[in-house]
């Protein structure tokens, strides 16, 4: 494995160790490259996901470091997400849209109309599993409070990459049965060109953003975490309002922030 997948899967306490021989060994590097393949334009980032009527702390903040990431290198990002996220972009002052749990397929396909994306990034976005249903670590279904935006890599024809940490986002069906058999849990079923796994997301977007080269000061990633509390978006472990992501306080990924200096 190489050393940016280790840093990144550097916690086995998610298990995302026990699926990582079914994706090469270069993971995080090779999404990187394909990224930097695409023709520069508008790159839809989705992300967003529910945790007890709010959102989950674990998705925006790695969204916001990879939105200023792609933007360096002359892409146009635009985010994708709920209303519950919807105070976390404001606050950041990036462009994004909205959909609810409502939303049909007409207007998602309007979105990939009006927009021309040249690739699509899902950032820990719940995927639906084989049988339609959108499940949370927990095993519950939260199809009624997320909107179904994995159907834009449905119907996507372009490059698409996805980062997740347990099973259940988008892209996650590329290791499906892996999820399935080693992990137990029932996972996504939506597929990606491109997989990034990690033990935490926003992780994964990081290593993202250091095997584009454009790796955040320590002041932007904190300024990217701080949002969360202020907003009120939750844990996805603890549910509460921590400066925190799966139960893992932001001095664990401020660490792996600079060992990823370090390698670049």
């Amino acid at each position: 494995m190489g050393e940016l997948e280790k840093r990144i899967l550097g916690d086995p306490r998610r298990g995302m160790d026990r699926i990582q021989d079914l994706l090469p060994a270069d993971f995080c590097t090779q999404a990187g490259q394909f990224v930097l393949t695409w023709p520069r334009g508008r790159v839809l980032l989705v992300t967003g996901f529910y945790v007890d009527g709010q959102g989950e702390t674990d998705g925006p903040p790695g969204t916001r470091l990879l939105f200023d990431a792609l933007s360096r290198l002359g892409f146009a990002p635009l985010v994708v997400t709920d209303p519950f996220c919807a105070a976390y972009f404001t606050a950041a002052g990036l462009p994004f849209v909205t959909f609810g749990p409502e939303a049909g397929e007409g207007e998602l396909l309007s979105l990939l109309e009006r927009e021309q994306p040249v690739g699509l990034i899902a950032v820990e976005r719940c995927g639906r599993a084989a049988d339609g249903r959108y499940i949370n670590s927990r095993g519950e279904s939260i199809g009624a409070h997320m909107a179904p935006l994995d159907g834009l890599f449905l119907r996507f024809d372009g490059p698409t990459v996805g980062i997740g940490d347990g099973g259940n986002e988008i892209g996650m069906g590329n290791v499906a049965a892996g999820v399935a058999e080693r992990l137990g849990l029932v996972p996504c079923a939506v597929k990606t060109d491109r997989l990034i796994i990690a033990t935490v997301s926003n992780w994964g977007a990081l290593g993202l953003c250091a095997a584009l080269g454009q790796l955040p000061s320590e002041a932007e990633l904190l300024a990217a975490y701080a949002l969360c509390p202020q907003v009120g978006l939750l844990d996805g472990i603890t549910c509460e309002p921590t400066l925190s992501e799966d139960g893992f306080p932001v001095a664990y990924v401020q660490r792996l922030r600079n060992d990823l200096e370090r390698l670049t």
